[in-house]
């Protein structure tokens, strides 16, 4: 867009957000404030100032916001934005993983099992390592593994039975050509650090990264958005509200928030 109408569209501290394009950049603003206006007409200002749309970035919480996201950045440029990545994590997790999982010993075509999967899984495996029926507390166990997965916790000497579990569950994830929900963070992190050339194909093409409701970021999505973010030749803006963290139960830690300008 041009600046006389973002002038016109915009207040003048969304106006310094959205045409300051070098970061990184932490913008706090409450609810109903504009945080994700900020962002569409950012990425509709790039495009405006020549910015490839495959450079562009941006990732949010839910598929909702991500589509509507995109939607509004389509009403203001009038562009099909068909290489412009506008996503959830996990969905930008998948699309890591489509083209390159086969490095880690999957096949391209792999599931993505749910919680009923899941603790499916966790129950023959647990059945085939000799766990009693009292043992196999399936919802129990799958939170446990879900936490260990997300960094929100680490293994303790109080679930030190369950590692041959968990490590059994992982192989006969692979042995289905499976993943689940938590593994679509994690896959690609260790993706990245196995494999350096995937790592840098991605670098290469994302100058610009956006993140939506930065307060709600856990320690494995920071350690994604980290991995792609080359500090040498890339953007970074993230937005969000401290009074508006509402996804602790998925091990989202406000000290990522916080201390933004420590950590970037």
């Amino acid at each position: 867009m041009q600046i006389d109408e973002l002038k016109k569209e915009l207040n003048k501290e969304q106006f310094e957000a959205v045409t300051t394009l070098e970061g990184p950049l932490l913008i706090i603003a409450g609810a109903g404030s504009g945080k994700t206006r900020v962002i569409t007409y950012r990425i509709a200002h790039m495009l405006e100032s020549g910015i490839p749309q495959s450079q562009i970035l941006a990732l949010t919480f839910t598929n909702k916001a991500a589509k509507e996201m995109e939607e509004r950045v389509k009403a203001l440029t009038g562009k099909k934005l068909q290489n412009l990545t506008v996503s959830t994590f996990h969905a930008f997790g998948v699309k890591i993983l489509r083209q390159d999982i086969n490095r880690l010993g999957w096949r391209e075509n792999f599931s993505i099992y749910d919680d009923v999967d899941r603790n499916q899984l966790i129950k023959e495996t647990g059945k085939e390592l000799g766990f009693t029926a009292d043992a196999l507390d399936v919802f129990k166990i799958g939170n446990l593994f879900s936490n260990i997965k997300i960094g929100r916790w680490d293994w303790q000497s109080a679930n030190d039975m369950y590692k041959p579990l968990y490590e059994g569950y992982q192989e006969g994830l692979k042995l289905f050509n499976a993943v689940d929900f938590d593994d679509l963070i994690g896959l690609p992190i260790k993706l990245f650090h196995e494999h350096p050339d995937v790592l840098e194909k991605y670098r290469n093409r994302y100058k610009y990264i956006m993140v939506d409701e930065f307060q709600d970021t856990s320690k494995v999505k920071l350690e994604l958005i980290k991995s792609i973010l080359n500090k040498t030749n890339a953007s970074l803006l993230v937005v969000g509200d401290d009074f508006q963290s509402i996804y602790r139960f998925t091990g989202c830690d406000l000290n990522i928030f916080l201390n933004f300008t420590n950590i970037f």
